[in-house]
């Protein structure tokens, strides 16, 4: 599904590694909510650089909202206070545009395929979204979501798709049937399509 009026912000902090993440994820989905967020999803990396990090994640329709909200949210008493208590410290904000998504984006897993591309046009990333649909997600991905980052540093441009699943040994499968499938790996490399990093996080 066609989604480019959305936008994905990507909000990565440390904390204390006794901080109760449970608590945290309940005060990001009210106060994202509040502002308008229409999905937000709190995650811990278990692989790269990053492991143990926390990542929050919100959908907005319009990037100035997104922004707006940030602005309120990190000013707002109860979150100044959870900073604080829990010693959070920002690493990260990226901000995404939604390109596709397909299926159900929940699941206990969040796998991601970070990837760049020579062509960017709409029709490249149905195609992409296409073969993703017909060789890996029948191998239990519940749902598949890709962005463009579009602020992210000197990793604007790239596309993190991201892979919804119940069990990462899914989406290896998935992942596994999807390069030595003719059809797929002809579609990704006509759209000049490289994989740059692969991380795995565990949805709260």
């Amino acid at each position: 599904m066609d989604s480019t009026s959305r936008y994905m912000a990507f909000s990565t902090l440390r904390q204390d590694a006794g901080s109760d993440l449970a608590a945290g994820k309940d005060l990001a989905e009210r106060k994202y909510g509040a502002q308008g967020s229409l999905r937000t999803g709190v995650s811990v990396a278990l692989t790269g650089q990053g492991t143990g990090a926390v990542t929050i994640t919100s959908i907005w329709d319009s990037s100035d909202a997104c922004f707006a909200a940030r602005a309120a949210i990190y000013g707002d008493p109860e979150v100044q206070a959870w900073i604080l208590a829990n010693n959070q410290v920002g690493v990260s904000f990226g901000l995404s545009k939604v390109r596709q998504e397909v299926g159900n984006c929940e699941g206990v897993f969040a796998c991601t395929a970070v990837a760049t591309a020579t062509d960017h046009s709409d029709e490249s990333s149905d195609s992409a979204t296409a073969q993703i649909e017909r060789v890996i997600m029948p191998h239990g991905i519940n749902g598949f979501r890709q962005v463009q980052l579009i602020a992210a540093g000197e990793t604007t441009g790239a596309y993190i798709n991201l892979f919804y699943t119940n069990s990462v040994d899914a989406y290896l499968a998935g992942s596994a049937a999807a390069w030595s499938d003719a059809g797929f790996v002809a579609a990704s490399q006509k759209i000049g399509a490289t994989i740059v990093d692969r991380l795995i996080s565990k949805m709260l």
